[in-house]
Parts: structure tokens; sequence; C-alpha cells
């Protein structure tokens, strides 16, 4: 992470203030496996996700320190760390629904059987457009 970005990395800040739950966690995931699907979209993998390489910027973004390293996995291997990520910051215990289903698939022995990065962003957004709605219809409701 370059000096341009004030954020603290995701170690420091679950050691500081313990792990990510409820939307805090979805942004998280949301925000690196969109950054990861940008990158691989540019052909860039080994991206080395892991709680010291991403950031929270201090206006809630997720800053991911790029080290891309060709033939370190390529997108399989990144989406594994992915999910690796996403575990830290939910500490121990059980991810909530939708990141327990797609934690466990990116988290596939065969890298073949892993989703791709694209395809995670989907999951995740699909659950935030529902919630949405869902919030939406509750104020109709009122």
């Amino acid at each position: 992470m370059g000096d341009q970005h004030k954020g603290e990395t995701l170690t420091e800040f679950v050691r500081a203030g313990g792990p990510l739950s409820g939307a805090a966690l979805h942004r998280l995931a949301l925000g690196s496996a969109a950054a990861m699907a940008r990158m691989h979209a540019h052909g860039v993998t080994g991206l080395r996700l892991t709680p010291d390489n991403v950031a929270l910027g201090t206006r809630g973004q997720v800053l991911v320190g790029v080290q891309g390293s060709p033939g370190r996995g390529g997108p399989a291997g990144d989406v594994r760390d992915w999910a690796e990520l996403v575990r830290y910051a939910s500490g121990p215990g059980t991810l909530p629904h939708p990141l327990r289903g797609v934690v466990e698939r990116c988290r596939r022995p065969e890298p073949a059987a892993r989703p791709s990065a694209a395809h995670v962003v989907r999951v995740l957004l699909d659950h935030t457009m529902a919630t949405a709605v869902a919030s939406v219809d509750d104020l109709l409701r009122k």
C-alpha cells in the first residue's frame, strides 16, 4: 500500500476493532471481489489478497495493493485467497448467507471447480439488490 492511501490494513483493523460483520463484512467482500474481477479482466492475476495487502480506506473503500505475480495460481488462486480474506475478516464462526455459500465454493480444493471473480461479484450484488428491494418493500408497508 502506498502512502497516498491512509487506511489501515485489514490485519490492523481486525486487531484493533475485532472481526467485521453485517454490512461492513459485505462491503469488504464485495469491494475486494470487484477489485479482483477488474484486475482479472485486465489480465492481472497473482494478487496476493492477504489481510496485510488489503486496506480499508478512510472513506470505507477497499484498497488492494496490486502485486500481480503471473503463475502464482492464476485467477482460481486469487479467488481462493479472496475466500480466505473474507474468512479472516469475519473471525471464527459461521459466515452469514450468502457469503457462506460463495466462500465455500471459492475454497474448493480443485481450482477448476471455483467460480470466477466476476461470478462472485454477481452473487454478492444479487444479495445486495435483494436486500435493498426488501428494505423498500418494508418501507412501503408502513
